[in-house]
């Protein structure tokens, strides 16, 4: 069977079990992101513990991101009837700093201490304390209708990856388009054109879905704000493609992972979502409070 076989063969399998998750309940959308974190932490802790020695860290890079994730759920209140519990976070995070900073004194040579536990937390900083505010685009209940805040960036990253890529592949440097790397040291074949082509379209699906996606947050969201998230949400997604891009290089590293048969790892296919669900939950939160 052919890569391209696999890969298809495993989306129409993989797809279907996460809208599923997304759609059933509480239990089962909390499970999909403490996974997708926890695994994305496990990769990232793998890419840096090739590049300096040190005790394996991917088990606890996990163990942190999803406490993280479980941290933000109980700090908001109203999955599992449970009522908010605004203290939780702080602790959270005095304790997992706590153990790294111990590890790193105890196992870790002085000549790379610092970097080497910077570049490990930042794994369950990214993935959990930072990205685990995805969790706080979910609503509680059966149904979609309480994810469209949360459904709106996927399918933004989806469109925006998409329409850069093909643009970049076969319409840059043909006819009135040019061709110009993006960030030629750590992606060459992304392309200017392909961030604007991508960029534009996620803005008009943004712009155009935005009001009846985002009407649980109570914030008015007028065309101008519409296509001022649209930006955001794009602008913010590349970032973040490009940050696990530039980890990749930096580690010597392929795919972060090969949990996605086919596909690559949690890193892969993820990468801009981590950055722009977060930041899109953040603006929202912002234009609730000065409305």
């Amino acid at each position: 069977m052919n890569n391209l076989a696999v890969r298809l063969l495993f989306a129409a399998v993989a797809i279907p079990v996460a809208l599923f998750c997304i759609w059933f309940n509480d239990i089962s959308r909390i499970f999909l992101m403490c996974f997708l974190g926890g695994i994305g932490a496990w990769e990232w802790a793998k890419m840096v513990g090739k590049m300096y020695k040190g005790p394996d860290m991917r088990y606890l890079s996990l163990a942190s991101a999803v406490a993280f994730m479980l941290a933000w759920v109980f700090s908001k209140g109203g999955f599992f009837g449970c009522a908010a519990v605004p203290a939780v976070m702080g602790p959270t995070a005095v304790f997992i700093l706590g153990i790294y900073i111990a590890i790193g004194f105890a196992k870790v040579d002085i000549a790379s201490l610092f970097p080497w536990l910077v570049l490990h937390l930042g794994a369950p900083l990214y993935l959990g304390l930072w990205g685990g505010a995805s969790i706080l685009l979910l609503g509680s209940g059966q149904g979609f209708e309480h994810c469209y805040a949360f459904l709106l960036v996927l399918l933004s990253m989806w469109i925006c990856d998409s329409v850069a890529y093909f643009f970049g592949k076969f319409a840059a440097g043909k006819g009135p388009f040019g061709r110009h790397a993006f960030a030629p040291s750590i992606s060459p074949k992304k392309t200017w054109e392909g961030s604007v082509a991508g960029t534009i379209t996620t803005i008009a699906f943004v712009a155009y879905f935005a009001p009846g996606a985002l009407a649980s947050f109570n914030v008015q969201i007028t065309l101008p704000v519409g296509i001022a998230l649209g930006f955001l949400i794009a602008a913010a997604g590349q970032a973040g493609d490009l940050l696990m891009s530039a980890l990749k290089r930096w580690s010597g590293t392929k795919d972060s992972g090969t949990i996605f048969v086919g596909h690559g790892g949690v890193l892969d296919r993820f990468d801009s979502f981590f950055l722009a669900a977060p930041t899109l939950y953040l603006v929202l939160d912002f234009l609730q409070k000065i409305s």
